[in-house]
């Protein structure tokens, strides 16, 4: 049996009590560094998700294999991946906090009206989803950064959305920022694992604003 559990968006306090359960019951955790730092004290054989990781002979190791996903597995998670090499009547899914979800209870946004899209390796029709939404999510990359969507909007003509941008989110060192399109196509700063809120709104017109 293979069991996706989703970690949420990265503190452990925000990992749900049942996929606490199922990672400490693992004879094989498989996740990210910083997710299997979180379970330094489990004494189970842990393997980095890392390039050139053979992941079919990975899922196919005897005992119980426990996958660390980032926030949800399901959304536009690893779950795709795990569902190649294993037929679904041998997995096992615990749905996570996404940072999507975190970022909009953040904000006080509901989630009616809203999409979450990624460039984790993908393309996606940005400027199309923000007319079409009040409000869109983006998981992004490392090609992929909030100024580059801020460009994409602007180059779209799309100049009256206000931005968000969530680095770090529920770890100690956590900033949510808001942006106009102008401010952020821009910006020239290095942005830390984030997620960007594109939004209708009226903006204030002073510099960005870490609030939270």
């Amino acid at each position: 049996m293979v069991t996706v559990v989703g970690v949420g968006p990265g503190a452990r306090e925000y990992i749900v009590p049942a996929a606490l359960r199922r990672i400490e019951q693992a004879d094989v955790l498989v996740g990210a560094k910083r997710h299997l730092n979180l379970f330094k004290e489990l004494k189970c054989e842990k393997i980095p998700l890392e390039k050139g990781l053979n992941f079919a002979e990975v899922l196919s190791r005897n005992g119980r294999v426990v996958i660390l996903a980032s926030g949800d597995p399901g959304l536009y998670g690893i779950l795709d991946a795990v569902l190649k090499y294993v037929k679904k009547e041998e997995v096992e899914v615990i749905p996570g906090i996404s940072s999507a979800q975190y970022i909009m209870a953040k904000l006080l946004l509901p989630m009616k009206n809203s999409a979450v899209v990624s460039l984790h390796g993908r393309t996606a029709e940005i400027a199309e989803h923000a007319k079409k939404y009040d409000t869109l999510v983006v998981l992004t990359d490392e090609n992929h950064d909030p100024p580059f969507i801020a460009r994409i909007l602007k180059e779209s003509g799309i100049r009256d959305r206000v931005l968000y941008v969530g680095e770090n989110l529920s770890y100690d060192n956590e900033v949510i920022a808001r942006y106009t399109v102008e401010e952020l196509a821009q910006c020239r700063k290095k942005f830390d694992i984030n997620v960007v809120v594109i939004t209708c709104g009226n903006m204030p017109s002073a510099s960005p604003t870490a609030f939270l």
